[in-house]
């Protein structure tokens, strides 16, 4: 594991409105876990352009967050950039997915833009409550393996 590669995993949500909060959630589950030194998580909340300064310095960058796939709550699928870039305006996937395109394309302008990737969760149930929905909170785990999967690719790549 190359220690000189700063991950950024940025979980992206609203903890108020169910499902919604899946990001966030798992930010505080990773949180109750020993990361790698090079390994900087952050609460993003619903998202905007003060995402940017999270990423700063970042080679890779996990985004986690709440999306809308068509399939059974808590399937998990990830996105890279480009992937997210050529879905939008098409179809809506994520409920933050406007601004998290302008982050993209904003972060895509440095000079050393990181690699990004989103790991999407399918929501069942968006409402004014703070629990998850038994199918997402049944998914927290598998989650949890597939960022560490992420992180362990991200710290491998290769540094410019």
């Amino acid at each position: 594991m190359n220690k000189d590669i700063k991950v950024v995993i940025i979980g992206i949500g609203n903890l108020l409105l169910m499902d919604d909060g899946i990001g966030i959630h798992i930010i505080n589950e990773l949180e109750k876990h020993k990361l790698p030194q090079n390994v900087k998580i952050y609460d993003g909340g619903t998202g905007g352009f003060k995402l940017i300064d999270l990423m700063h310095g970042a080679k890779r960058v996990i985004f986690i967050d709440a999306v809308e796939t068509g399939k059974a709550p808590g399937t998990i699928t990830t996105f890279k950039s480009e992937d997210v870039r050529s879905m939008c305006p098409k179809k809506k996937y994520s409920l933050h997915d406007n601004d998290l395109l302008e982050v993209i394309k904003m972060v895509e302008l440095l000079e050393h833009p990181p690699e990004i990737e989103i790991v999407g969760v399918q929501q069942k149930t968006i409402n004014y409550n703070t629990t998850l929905s038994k199918e997402l909170k049944d998914s927290i785990p598998n989650i949890i393996n597939i960022v560490f999967k992420e992180i362990e690719e991200g710290c491998s790549i290769p540094s410019n």
